[in-house]
């Protein structure tokens, strides 16, 4: 039976003969397309008004929508419709989802996809076939109302998916003409589509048209160009070689047979999937989203519509739907799951960059953070989850753009504004169901999702609590007063260890008459109000630590809140106090550190109280400063010694914080603070590619009038940032340094900034002129009392490098053993790895490669332990030299593919002097092509799957073991 039609315009017909049946009036087809996309669920009266009066829905009469089913029901039993609008408390459900033609769509597809995993093609083929022949055009076409179009967007995207998997069967089919004949269309319609191409090009290809199969490549790669401004992917690259070169692996299969024909493309095995989390949400249940949770886990793994903003006020849940969407969905995207927190970020500019962070791209904050994101993801079937969009909706345009080059990245954005960009499919997050108007029985309010957030939460401070007779009234009136919204429910159950329910009601009655600004839309006006009246109940202590909680950004410790509570009260106890008013999380994603967090619009009612008295305000801001520039100061020194993984890992913790107290101390004239701060951090922003924050707070430093020492080392660590980006021009800020130093007598300064002006020659390979800044910079720093520190080494080490390029590898060795000794004596791990490096390029260079192999295996353990990926990119490419001379081909293989792979998920540039020697490297690659012939593509692949554990283990693992 299938009478109501969704696949093209909506029409009902008659199951006995097929005519069709008019259901009234446009609002009547609405009203109908409303309960059928949640054809066999409940759909509240609230989310009815909602879909089909939109924003004016709750404020509309039911008795409107009850008058409309109530037609409804007659037209359809009266044209003798077999179906039923059911009442089901809070709403009405539509019976049978099988009258539905998507769901015979969508039942068809999953047949239809089984039958393929089994290998029963010709099945598949049927079932496929019938799928498709139901659609009459764009689904739910005349129904122009956003609950509409996010369906069509749904459905459309399971159609695109299953025109690709019947195109697949048919090729596994040999049926090469069918095929031939429905890509065009296809491809006409989704031309930036890399997979409708690539089955164009191996069809055309197995129909004996090798030179048309090459065409289609052309015109991708000149519409990519136009459009994007990139190349086709590494899919279609393959296949366009393999095309060239006649592969017989390509080759046609027989016609009729059921063997599913070679693929065009094996992508490489990869690691376990990502999934990197910095979105902190309660650990108790969703309640009441199941459906939205579906819903746009079937968007995003089965749309076209890859870009998805979930709007709505603050508290109504986008964060803890946003995480619940991307745990439901990570088997849908075998490459990983990010959700990353944007709440920290105030400059849209980083919006990319942290993007790239949470995929480890530690330097993608070159000069195009779009192009070193777009590098790692373009290939990857990943779903990213950005949170608290809304202050930085100007990176919007770049986010489309990301989305755009990357046909396999899925975007979920929650926000409480829409982005406004091409391609963005809009998802309104109402707030939960409340009770019916009139009826307060106990099993009619315990129904509704409202009701049922705050037993869970209540049962949380008082177990055994439940709806009764005594209290149904008023829990319902709680829900009602609170529109629905979840965090301001949880607020008020929180409160019920104290308060009876029907308390609660009164005082929220009398709080919420009086409060919140008149022209704030309603539910705004609901949520600030419920956090008003949360703060009110709290005793002043505990009001004056959540006010100064305000200046803490990405979650804070103990310690933290302490020193900006700022005496010897039992801050813990307040805090603990404020955690069971849910006004305070306690973050469990970091073992072993206790941190807590406020919730986006908690944080945000917090600071603006405290903005209400500017000398709280300043005095709260200042020791959150005070204690974050002691915080950077003493990690510091661990960068470079023992500790530097646990050094870098608390800088990475508080980063928000550490930049938050930098922008502080520069917008309140506190210059000479904020470039403290940055010179303790310039190392870590180098190290783990944060480069785009050190640059901009490294010219603010410099923007104000600080004292020369500070100005010395900004000038030092802002050429620093803008070298590593490959700024060459603004490195030579390092000269300004220099003037500066040598005219206030800062020795230390100046070597600094001398060997940034001797990098900025290496770099462009002025050997001697660099070499003379080295020389010098040793005899600063010996001047300055800093001999054997890190400058000391690390100029001895850059000393040696030009001896080795000049071809005077003798001369280099005892540079680098003064330096390694040095480095060694104050276990500095980054500057041993480093010489070692160069040490190793000086013993190939001479034959030595016994020297060679045991300095490498020394430098990719440090390189591992340390979290440097892009250096244990360059250890293994080292390695794949040696094992090349010593005639390993596959090892060669192996470890080029897993140094691809790292250098990749990095993002790194490549200093032209630290790197292996490129020709020998080159040299190494082909031999080993030669000597492995087709089973090199297979030995990368192996490398590529790697990950830098087992990559290391098997680097360093005996010849004999791996032969075993």
């Amino acid at each position: 039976m299938r009478v109501i039609e969704v696949l093209g315009p909506l029409q009902v017909r008659r199951d006995t003969d097929g005519e069709a049946v008019d259901v009234g009036s446009p609002r009547h087809r609405e009203v109908l397309a409303a309960l059928v996309v949640d054809a066999g669920r409940v759909v509240s009266t609230d989310s009815l008004l909602e879909r089909v009066w939109g924003d004016v829905g709750r404020g509309a009469s039911t008795s409107n929508l009850h008058a409309v089913i109530s037609r409804l029901r007659g037209r359809l039993s009266g044209a003798g419709i077999d179906v039923a609008i059911a009442t089901a408390p809070p709403g009405y459900r539509f019976d049978p989802p099988e009258a539905v033609d998507a769901t015979r769509f969508q039942d068809l597809l999953a047949r239809g996809r089984s039958a393929t995993d089994a290998g029963d093609l010709p099945a598949a083929h049927d079932l496929l076939h019938a799928a498709l022949e139901l659609w009459r055009g764009p689904a739910y076409a005349d129904v122009r109302l956003p609950f509409a179009e996010v369906e069509a967007a749904r459905l459309d995207g399971q159609r695109l998916a299953a025109c690709e998997l019947v195109v697949d069967v048919e090729l596994g089919l040999g049926r090469v003409a069918p095929a031939l004949d429905r890509l065009p269309a296809l491809v006409a319609e989704q031309p930036l589509r890399e997979a409708f191409r690539r089955q164009q090009m191996l069809a055309l290809y197995r129909a004996g048209r090798q030179a048309e199969a090459l065409e289609v490549y052309a015109a991708l790669r000149t519409l990519l160009a136009e459009e994007l401004g990139i190349d086709p992917g590494p899919e279609l690259q393959e296949l366009h070689r393999r095309v060239l070169a006649q592969d017989e692996e390509l080759g046609a299969t027989p016609a009729g047979s059921d063997a599913p024909a070679p693929t065009a493309y094996a992508p490489a095995p990869t690691a376990a999937p990502l999934w990197h989390s910095e979105v902190v949400v309660p650990a108790d249940e969703l309640v009441g989203r199941d459906h939205d949770v579906a819903h746009l886990r079937d968007v995003l793994t089965a749309s076209s519509q890859r870009l998805v903003t979930v709007t709505g006020v603050g508290g109504v849940g986008k964060t803890r739907l946003g995480h619940a969407v991307a745990e439901a969905s990570r088997d849908a995207f075998p490459d990983g799951v990010a959700l990353v927190s944007l709440a920290p970020i105030a400059d849209p500019d980083l919006v990319l960059p942290t993007v790239g962070r949470a995929f480890g791209l530690s330097a993608a904050e070159g000069l195009d953070p779009l192009d070193a994101v777009a590098q790692h993801l373009r290939s990857r079937r990943v779903l990213v989850v950005l949170d608290n969009f809304e202050h930085v909706v100007d990176a919007a345009p770049a986010l489309a753009r990301l989305v755009a080059v990357c046909p396999r990245l899925s975007v979920l954005v929650t926000s409480r504004t829409t982005l406004r960009v091409r391609g963005e499919l809009h998802y309104q997050l109402s707030p939960l169901d409340l009770p019916g108007a009139d009826d307060d029985a106990p099993a009619s309010v315990a129904g509704s999702a409202s009701v049922a957030l705050f037993v869970d939460r209540a049962r949380a401070v008082q177990p055994g609590f439940a709806v009764a007779a005594d209290n149904a009234a008023a829990i319902a009136g709680i829900c009602r007063r609170l529109a629905g919204i979840p965090l301001a429910i949880e607020l008020a159950a929180a409160r019920t260890h104290l308060m009876s329910p029907a308390a609660i009601w009164e005082r929220l009655d009398r709080v919420m008459e009086g409060s919140g600004a008149r022209d704030l839309p309603a539910r705004q006006r609901t949520m600030r109000s419920a956090i008003d009246w949360s703060y009110r109940l709290l005793a002043p202590e505990q009001r004056e630590l959540f006010r100064r909680l305000a200046v803490f950004h990405g979650g804070f410790t103990l310690d933290a809140a302490e020193a900006v509570l700022g005496d010897a009260r039992d801050t813990l106890g307040l805090l603990e106090d404020l955690v069971a008013h849910s006004l305070v999380l306690r973050d469990a994603d970091h073992p072993g550190t206790v941190r807590f967090r406020l919730l986006e619009p908690v944080a945000q009612f917090a600071a603006e109280v405290l903005a209400a008295d500017a000398d709280e305000e300043r005095d709260a801001r200042d020791a959150h400063l005070a204690h974050f520039l002691r915080l950077a100061e003493e990690v510091e020194p661990g960068y470079r010694g023992d500790g530097t993984r646990d050094a870098l890992a608390t800088t990475e913790r508080e980063h928000a914080n550490l930049v938050a107290a930098i922008e502080w101390a520069l917008a309140s004239g506190q210059g000479d603070l904020a470039g403290r701060a940055a010179w303790a951090l310039w190392l870590f922003w180098w190290l783990r590619g944060r480069l785009l924050d050190g640059r901009r707070l490294l010219q603010g430093v410099l923007a104000q009038d600080v004292s020369d020492p500070v100005r010395v080392r900004a000038h030092a660590a802002l050429g620093a940032m803008t070298f590593a980006q490959g700024d060459m021009a603004l490195a030579r800020t390092w000269c300004t340094g220099v003037r500066l130093a040598r005219g206030s007598g800062d020795l230390e300064g100046e070597a600094h900034n001398l060997a940034g002006e001797g990098l900025i020659a290496l770099a462009e390979n002025h050997l001697d002129e660099a070499e003379l800044r080295f020389v010098e910079t040793v005899r600063l720093t010996e001047e300055a009392g800093l001999a054997g520190e890190w400058l000391w080494t690390l100029a001895h080490i850059w000393q040696a490098t030009i001896r080795l390029l000049l071809g005077f590898p003798d001369h280099a060795v005892p540079l680098l053993e003064e330096a390694l000794a040095a480095a060694r004596g104050r276990n500095d791990p980054l500057a041993i790895y480093i010489a070692l490096f160069t040490s190793v390029q000086v013993a190939v260079s001479v034959g030595d490669l016994a020297t060679a192999r045991t300095q490498l295996e020394e430098g990719l353990a440090l390189s591992l332990d340390t979290g440097d990926m892009a250096n244990l990119a360059y250890f293994l490419e080292a390695l794949a030299v040696v094992e090349s001379q010593e005639g390993d081909h596959e090892r060669v293989a192996v470890l080029h593919g897993s140094a691809a792979r790292l250098r990749e998920s990095v993002g790194s540039n490549v200093y032209g002097y630290y790197q292996p020697d490129q020709q020998l490297l080159a040299d190494a690659i082909a031999a080993a092509r030669t000597h492995l012939g087709p089973a090199y593509d297979d030995a990368v692949a192996r490398g590529r799957g790697l990950g830098a554990e087992p990559t290391v283990a098997y680097a360093t693992a005996p010849r004999s073991a791996l032969l075993d």
